[in-house]
């Protein structure tokens, strides 16, 4: 500082160069992974034994930063052997044999990195997808600076075929992507109901409302929208029938952020049954469907645009306006969930139409209403996993059998390796975790990429169904996951440990996870498979 500049003249032969300009847009969705100019990127160029590493727009000094683009001086070599990249949104891409004295441009590739662990039941023949779990339970999901998601552990989810294989329930829980996974609580739950009738837990991701309580739905008498128009004014009424893909959406990008659209609305005609549900009753509304989550770093990239995310409000049709139910209430917790609300003493005599609006990246699969039963004779047993085995099995591959959004998950072919990173920490040891799961005791089974955990229940536990009624399945879960976003709290150590009693996650110097007799023999038993 004060000084005159110094000019230093580089009077090194000339070698080979790799030049490399990294892009975060796809060019041909234009939506955006990764910001543009792959800001935050990591790179690492390795000749044999010596490594290079840069990180994209690191400041180079009070004033200045050097530019996005990437100059390797490579010396003799005339090729570079081996080159990874670590994007800003986490996703791990490699590149190999790549020509000297150029400047390469790279994309990022379109590949999702996180959304939750899945959940495959036996059905009689095979292991199929049921949804993803425990995305209301994400860790450091970054909102705005300073301001992190709260974390809500618990989640029930429907089992829709579930059938006994040897005896005994098998579901498996599978970690195909690149999070860290913290299962504290796993159980079945059996309902058995009069015939007739349907079951449903009181689920959603929540938003604008504090979490539901547990509670279990009984349902009679569908009431289906006999007509269903969507912003653009097409008629989607066949799309919201029945779950089979064919959904209400995709609404149309408003920015090239992934997860975020343009304000849209899904406008529902419930008809005259709707207007004579009778006073005093309990009518539900059922919604099925998947929401493509924005990352924390797409997150930070509509923070600086000023866009802001609007979670689906509910509004009522009323003399001759829409009035607002519930104001960004929340959406369904993933891949193929369930999300019901209690309309109970929001409903006016008369109501006929219903709207869902908001800016999310939310496909409406299956809608209807239907009231709650409360006399109805529920039999409700929960059962422990008789045994919990903890192993690698590899990464279900995606597919999406009808060309459309959103992926599915192939059980039956199974990747055993794909370039996914692993947060450092303390996981827990493969084997038998069933102790770990039989309570929310913030004692977890810790695992990630590539790992499943295989839950067996005696058939014989829940007895027989009785006369008149039917069964159904609830999977009981408590636990949270964690990503590697660059934005993400804590996004690349397994610790700090999260606990039920935080009041957020990163959590203050005033709080810590709960070192007890029983939380540190846990550790020290089970946390020792150790990725440095």
């Amino acid at each position: 500082m004060d000084q005159q500049p110094l000019l230093i003249e580089n009077l090194t032969r000339g070698g080979h160069y790799l030049a490399i300009d990294l892009v975060g847009m796809q060019p041909r969705t234009r939506m955006t992974l990764s910001n543009g100019f792959a800001l935050g990127a990591r790179v690492e160029v390795k000749l044999g034994m010596v490594s290079q590493q840069y990180v994209v727009g690191v400041p180079s000094g009070p004033t200045a930063m050097p530019p996005p683009r990437i100059h390797a001086g490579l010396g003799p070599n005339a090729e570079v052997p081996w080159l990874r990249i670590v994007w800003p949104d986490a996703i791990l891409q490699a590149e190999l044999e790549l020509a000297a004295d150029r400047t390469l441009r790279i994309e990022e590739l379109n590949r999702m990195t996180t959304t939750c662990p899945h959940i495959f039941a036996w059905n009689g023949s095979r292991f199929e997808l049921v949804s993803d779990f425990l995305g209301v339970g994400g860790l450091g999901y970054w909102i705005a600076p300073g301001t992190y998601a709260t974390p809500d552990p618990t989640e029930v989810v429907p089992i829709p075929r579930l059938e006994p294989r040897e005896g005994q329930y098998v579901i498996q829980l599978l970690e195909s992507l690149q999070e860290t996974v913290y299962l504290d609580e796993a159980k079945l739950i059996a309902v058995d109901h009069p015939a007739g009738t349907e079951v449903y837990p009181h689920e959603m991701m929540a938003m604008g409302v504090p979490p539901p309580p547990f509670e279990v739905f009984c349902l009679r008498g569908r009431i289906e929208p006999v007509r269903a128009v969507d912003d653009r004014g097409q008629d989607v009424t066949e799309h919201v029938r029945r779950i089979d893909r064919l959904c209400a959406g995709p609404p149309e990008p408003g920015e090239p952020l992934i997860g975020y659209a343009k304000d849209h609305f899904l406008e529902l005609d419930f008809g005259e049954p709707l207007a004579a549900v009778p006073s005093g009753s309990r009518p539900i509304l059922v919604l099925f469907g998947s929401t493509e989550y924005p990352y924390s770093s797409t997150n930070h990239a509509a923070y600086k645009a000023g866009l802001r995310m609007k979670a689906p409000s509910i509004h009522a049709w009323r003399g001759g306006r829409w009035v607002e139910l519930f104001h960004e209430i929340g959406c369904p917790a993933g891949l193929q969930h369930v999300m019901t609300v209690d309309l109970s003493g929001w409903l006016q005599p008369g109501d006929r139409k219903l709207r869902l609006a908001g800016n999310m990246e939310v496909y409406w699969d299956q809608v209807f209403l239907a009231l709650h039963d409360a006399g109805a004779p529920l039999r409700v047993k929960e059962v422990p996993a008789a045994s919990a085995d903890l192993h690698f099995l590899g990464y279900a591959r995606p597919y999406r059998p009808d060309g459309r959004p959103p992926d599915l998950y192939d059980y039956g072919k199974v990747d055993r390796s794909i370039p996914w990173r692993l947060m450092q920490g303390r996981y827990t040891r493969y084997g038998e975790v069933g102790e770990l799961l039989n309570e929310f005791d913030d004692c977890y089974a810790i695992f990630g990429r590539g790992d499943e955990v295989t839950l067996r229940f005696p058939a014989a536990a829940f007895g027989p169904v009785p006369p008149g009624c039917r069964r159904s399945f609830l999977l009981k879960t408590a636990g949270y996951t964690k990503d590697m976003d660059l934005f993400s709290a804590h996004g690349d150590t397994v610790e700090p440990l999260p606990f039920a009693g935080m009041r957020s996650y990163p959590y203050g110097p005033d709080q810590r996870y709960p070192e007890t007799e029983k939380t540190r023999s846990y550790r020290r038993r089970y946390n020792t498979r150790v990725v440095p």
